[in-house]
């Protein structure tokens, strides 16, 4: 983690503007094609939830805004990113899943795929994984698998240290002229994130998924 020098920094203006908002977030939605992606989770039998995970992570881990938080008051831009994810367990309800990142795909998958079946048979939510401290160096991530929406509203807290963490959500894919596509939500604090590294945000996932077979690779292949 590094502060930033707000002194130094050509944001700095822009920065204490928005820091005064009592909600500073706002999102965009965008259709993002995922044919390819559903095509090499198919064929390779994985999961694709984990993939989409793995892939959206790389897209937003390789944006510096993104990175970047409100620590103690100050501006600071962590290295690496980690995912913090909601699975529904077996009962309806649902749990916060957190791990460190890994860029190596194999172990993320591995990483991911253990995390989630333990999840899935718990009996009752850890609060432990409601309220952890100090987690600003996540995205908060969930999926709404059921339906194709149009647009997604996240609860935003009055904590302005939290609203500084993005907020990513997906939807169901559905089959537009025989490719497939999925309404991905990002949601950020103008704190830190104007529309211009947003939108390159989505422009990375896009390439990422365009890519599958270059970014999703196993050792041995």
């Amino acid at each position: 983690m590094e502060t930033i020098d707000i002194n130094n920094w050509h944001r700095n203006k822009t920065f204490e503007w928005f820091k005064g908002f009592s909600n500073s977030t706002y999102s965009m939605n965008v259709k993002m094609d995922v044919t390819k992606l559903l095509k090499h989770t198919k064929n390779n039998n994985e999961s694709f939830f984990i993939d989409l995970l793995f892939i959206v992570l790389k897209g937003l881990n390789s944006i510096e805004e993104m990175k970047m938080r409100l620590v103690d008051g100050h501006p600071v831009i962590y290295e690496e990113i980690n995912p913090a994810f909601t699975v529904m367990t077996e009962t309806g309800t649902f749990e916060n899943v957190r791990f460190n990142n890994c860029d190596d795909y194999e172990k993320f998958y591995q990483i991911a795929s253990e995390h989630i079946e333990s999840a899935k048979k718990q009996k009752e939510i850890k609060k432990e994984n409601y309220n952890p401290e100090n987690c600003y160096n996540e995205y908060y991530i969930t999926c709404i698998p059921w339906v194709d929406f149009t647009q997604f509203i996240h609860p935003i807290p009055d904590d302005i240290a939290s609203q500084c963490i993005p907020r990513i959500c997906w939807g169901k894919y559905t089959e537009q002229n025989e490719n497939y596509e999925l309404m991905l939500n990002i949601t950020v604090s103008h704190i830190f994130v104007d529309g211009y590294p947003l939108s390159q945000a989505f422009i990375a996932i896009q390439e990422f998924l365009n890519n599958p077979d270059k970014i999703l690779i196993k050792k041995g292949k």
